[in-house]
């Protein structure tokens, strides 16, 4: 048996460090974890989940468009409405999906996610 571990990783372009640091942190309420790394933010979602943020300045990263066909991400909230309203407030452009009973984003640098609630099932 398999299973997905509690760890990522995202290239972002170092010009959004700053908007990328206050969407987790303010936005989605997560930790941050000091890196031993200068161009590496590590944020850590409710105690169990960590995601790396590499800062770069390479020109051939992932442009918005190429995300939208990259792998779509969840998170779970136990209040779906308040962290819907912390991430429009703070200006997550909405991503048009069939399923209408989830909130479909994209995050700072492109990367896409659907809001589900933590009981939420499939």
């Amino acid at each position: 048996m398999t299973t997905i571990g509690n760890h990522m990783k995202f290239n972002v372009h170092s010009s959004l460090r700053e908007r990328v640091r206050s969407f987790y942190v303010d936005a989605l309420q997560c930790t941050t974890i000091t890196s031993l790394a200068a161009n590496v933010d590590l944020f850590l979602f409710d105690n169990t989940f960590v995601l790396g943020v590499f800062f770069c300045d390479q020109a051939d990263l992932l442009s918005e468009e190429d995300h939208l066909k990259a792998a779509w991400l969840e998170i779970k909230a136990n209040d779906v409405e308040e962290v819907k309203r912390r991430l429009v407030e703070f200006g997550v452009k909405e991503v048009e999906y069939p399923d209408k009973s989830r909130f479909y984003f994209q995050a700072p640098g492109g990367q896409v996610f659907r809001l589900a609630p933590e009981d939420g099932g499939i």
